[in-house]
Formats: C-alpha cells, sequence, structure tokens
C-alpha cells in the first residue's frame, strides 16, 4: 500500500468518477483504475460499488475513506511540524563540550560575530543540558568513533611555576623535581586524566595540595610560589594574566590533543559549514598568538 495509492482512492472517493478523476490527478484512466483495483485487492475488501456511468463508495468504502482522511491530515501535520521545527533549529547550533573551557566563551563570541544570525547554544556531556546526541559540534580530546574529526589543537602540557621559584631558572623540570613541590590542579577534568595517566607510566601517583575548579586562582596560587601546576602551552595562553614562569615537563614532552568532532549526516545542514569555518578560524588565530 503507497501513499500515492491512497491520494489517488480519497479523490475517487470525492469524485466518484475514474475519467474526471483521472484528468485532474494528469494520468491515464486505465493506471487510476489498476491503483484502485489493487488496493482492494490488497485490503480484500469492495470499497466501490460500480456502474457504467460512476461509482459509489461501499459502507466500507466509506469507513475506509473516513479513516484514510483523519491519517493523511494528521500526516500533513506531522510534515508541517518537522518543516517549521528543521526552520527553527536550522537558527541554532549546539555545541558540546567534556567539560567547560576557558577557550569556550571565546569560540561562542568568534561564531556570533561570524556568524551573526546564529544562536548557539551549549550542552555539557554527562549533565541535564545534554540532550541526548543532539548536537552540531563536540570538542572532544579524543576521535569520537563514526564521526568526522579535525584535529584543532595538538599542544604541549607545561609546568607552570613562580618567578620566585628555584625552578624557574630551569627549561625543563622532571618528575624528581615534581615530586618535592607542591602540585595545585584542576578539579577532574579530561585534561587531569591525561596528566594523571603520563605519571602513572612512570608508576607515580599524583596527590595534588590544592584543587581549584577556577583557573584564576590556579595562576594565582602558582604566582605566589604556593605551588606547580601543569598548564597547556596554547589553550590556556590567553588567560595567563599573572606573572609566571613555563618549563617543558621530563622525561618525555607530555602532549593533549582537541578535536571538532561531529556526524558526516550534519554537513548538509543550514550554517553547519559557516559556523566550522568560524571554529577553525579561531583556533588557527591561537596558533598565531
Amino acid at each position: 500500500m503507497r501513499l500515492l495509492q491512497l491520494r489517488y482512492f480519497i479523490a475517487v472517493a470525492e469524485n466518484q468518477n475514474i475519467s474526471q478523476t483521472a484528468k485532474k490527478l494528469h494520468i491515464s484512466q486505465p493506471a487510476l483504475s489498476r491503483s484502485i483495483k489493487e488496493l482492494e485487492q490488497e485490503l480484500d475488501v469492495e470499497l466501490f460499488s460500480r456502474n457504467k456511468h460512476s461509482l459509489e463508495l461501499t459502507p466500507q468504502g466509506k469507513s475506509f475513506q473516513h479513516n484514510v482522511v483523519q491519517a493523511l491530515d494528521l500526516l500533513e501535520n506531522a510534515i508541517t511540524s518537522a518543516k517549521r521545527l528543521n526552520d527553527l533549529t536550522a537558527q541554532s547550533i549546539t555545541l558540546r563540550v567534556q567539560r567547560t573551557s576557558p577557550l569556550i566563551p571565546e569560540i561562542i563570541h568568534h561564531i556570533q560575530q561570524a556568524v551573526p544570525e546564529i544562536d548557539v547554544q551549549l550542552a555539557q556531556h554527562g549533565l541535564e543540558s545534554d540532550w541526548l546526541d543532539r548536537y552540531d559540534f563536540e570538542f572532544s580530546t579524543y576521535p569520537i568513533k563514526g564521526n568526522k574529526n579535525i584535529l584543532l589543537v595538538d599542544e604541549e602540557i607545561l609546568v607552570a611555576t613562580s618567578i620566585k621559584s628555584t625552578l624557574s631558572n630551569l627549561s625543563t623540570i622532571g618528575l624528581e623535581q615534581l615530586k618535592k613541590s607542591k602540585i595545585i590542579m584542576t578539579n577532574p577534568t579530561p585534561l587531569r586524566d591525561i596528566i594523571e595517566d603520563y605519571f602513572k607510566k612512570y608508576k607515580y601517583r599524583i596527590n595534588p595540595e590544592f584543587v581549584t575548579s577556577d583557573l584564576n586562582t590556579l595562576f594565582g596560587l602558582i604566582s605566589e610560589n604556593i605551588g606547580v601546576g601543569l598548564v597547556p602551552e596554547k589553550s590556556w595562553n590567553t588567560i595567563i594574566n599573572q606573572p609566571i614562569h613555563l618549563a617543558h615537563l621530563g622525561p618525555d614532552i607530555l602532549k593533549r590533543q582537541i578535536y571538532l568532532s561531529y556526524l558526516p549526516s550534519l554537513e548538509g545542514r543550514k550554517y553547519h559549514k559557516n559556523v566550522k569555518e568560524a571554529i577553525l578560524n579561531y583556533f588557527e588565530s591561537l596558533d598565531k598568538k
């Protein structure tokens, strides 16, 4: 049973004449007659009683007509609602993040400057604001399987010390020196997971002396020589507003990546390309700072 077949049936039921209906529908009379006959055979019900010049709905046909009209009305409403929702969502973009980041306000500002007609929504993974999988772009520290993934940042994690610290004259700070220092870290985040995994390779577990979710507090404590921290080279560079010294971590350089991830099926969505370009342009500007 096809949707077009049902529409043909409704048209014939209203006109009660095959030839007139065929002309209105711009199809041949035999094709229309065949469609109605196939519908009756599929239902195993006689929908029309026939005479030489006209058709008349049987009781079963009248009941079927009533139900089909209601079903088609519901379908039309569903199509209209879907188109209306598409028009609304086409004006908004949802960004999903694993954790809030100091970059997010700047990214949103950059998008709104580049595409001012867009309403930017933000969802955080694992919270109520995370609407299942309804997002346009996700910022992730790893490639997400099944998505398109674009590497935005490949940055080194540096050791941050006060310029008052005895470590401030070193270009590389090793594990043994860190073990003797008070460590200041953020609350659990994907970045902290990367740092802790690095130390696990060397069978060393970090026991932070201080933990904070506020980066200004983090840099303030480091600046006052209360302890040392581990900070991303590029993505936090714009918010460092304290006099601190940055050194490489040894024995091996520690890095982290940030990816822009999205479903391939979203590429044709309105504004998707413009927003993606705005995000890429922003991260390109980080490399130049």
